[in-house]
């Protein structure tokens, strides 16, 4: 028996060894970066290094009211990942007025910090995520729990604030009309009703219901309506959209959310039936691509994003209850095909340019 020579290994280019390790270690201090970013969000610590100006490491930690050396050790870190800076002659540290606008004003269309906390759900469910990538089946919505739900809403809700009543619906001048002369509207996916509140304050005479099938995030909503002095016009409720939509709409919405359906084409199917002759379904989605290639060479570089999103949460809760699991990387092209195939007839792309981050289409039948 002649013996077997070991495959030839190619030679290796150290300088992208070097690139590449370098790469990995930065991803690892940004996932460690996490948690210290998750308890400056906890402690409300970058508002107050906003507030502050610049302050020394004793300053700031009275007035965050924490431990010195938990200051000091925080504030280097953050300084060296680049989120805070720091003049070595002053030895002060401060909080750019750019920087802040993300990490601290939570009005702001670019407040990311409310990201970090849901991030801790996502390695709560690593045992049952990798139990899913060797057996199937996903992680249920129920494993993501309140800090979860809270975090999303603090997201979500920015874009509905500055551009919902103000941009997205003035582009559609008929539907506009309607909810000015009292039109009604439904939110499916509706979770904990942002949408809808910043809705019912920009159309005043609109009457609006919201439908989740997910019952704690329905009762956040009608306690957000009620907090909101909306109560009177505006209410949320149970429902599971592919048995139905009660009554019909001149408006029906979905922001994020039919990529996240387990059986989005007889929800679609359904919607359509829901809506009133001349009616419209308006859709938010991320902009991402179903072509891989697209996402790799995505315009912002934030293709990892949409996938990592999708298989911690939004593929994986899908297929948690044997759903489809399209994933949140859908794209346009999914869209107009699932449109097509619930009997839709109109769809329309609208693009807002101070919106990059999503994609936004007029669908009606």
């Amino acid at each position: 028996m002649s013996e077997q020579r070991p495959t030839p290994q190619p030679a290796l280019d150290t300088q992208k060894v070097q690139t590449f390790a370098f790469k990995m270690l930065g991803d690892i201090t940004a996932a460690y970066m996490g948690t210290l970013s998750m308890v400056a969000d906890r402690l409300g610590l970058f508002k107050v290094l906003a507030e502050s100006g610049s302050a020394s490491v004793t300053e700031f930690a009275k007035h965050a009211r924490i431990n010195e050396r938990y200051a000091r050790e925080w504030l280097s870190a953050m300084a060296c990942h680049g989120y805070i800076t720091y003049d070595e002659r002053s030895q002060c540290f401060s909080l750019p007025p750019e920087h802040a606008f993300c990490l601290v004003n939570p009005d702001s269309p670019f407040y990311l910090t409310s990201l970090i906390p849901m991030a801790q759900a996502y390695w709560t469910n690593v045992d049952l995520l990798t139990d899913a990538f060797q057996h199937g089946g996903g992680v249920p919505q129920e494993r993501f729990g309140t800090e979860w739900r809270c975090g999303f809403e603090r997201f979500s809700r920015t874009a509905f604030r500055n551009n919902l009543a103000q941009e997205w619906i003035p582009a559609m001048p008929e539907v506009e009309a309607k909810l000015r002369a009292g039109g009604t509207v439904a939110d499916i996916g509706s979770g904990n009703g942002q949408a809808l509140i910043f809705l019912a304050q920009g159309y005043p005479q609109a009457r609006l219901v919201g439908y989740d099938n997910y019952a704690p995030a329905v009762e956040s909503a009608n306690a957000n309506a009620k907090a909101a002095g909306l109560a009177d016009r505006l209410r949320y409720e149970v429902c599971d959209v592919t048995q139905g939509i009660p009554s019909t709409y001149d408006l029906i919405t979905t922001f994020d959310v039919v990529h996240d359906m387990p059986r989005p084409r007889p929800a679609l199917q359904m919607i359509r039936r829901a809506l009133t002759p001349g009616g419209t379904y308006f859709v938010q989605e991320f902009n991402f691509s179903s072509n891989l290639q697209e996402n790799i060479n995505h315009p912002f570089g934030i293709g990892a994003f949409g996938y990592a999103a999708s298989v911690n949460y939004c593929m994986t809760q899908a297929l948690a209850v044997g759903g489809e699991g399209i994933g949140t990387c859908m794209g346009e092209e999914k869209m107009r095909e699932m449109v097509k195939e619930a009997g839709f007839s109109h769809f329309r792309r609208l693009d807002f340019p101070n919106n990059p981050f999503n994609l936004f289409y007029e669908i009606r039948a």
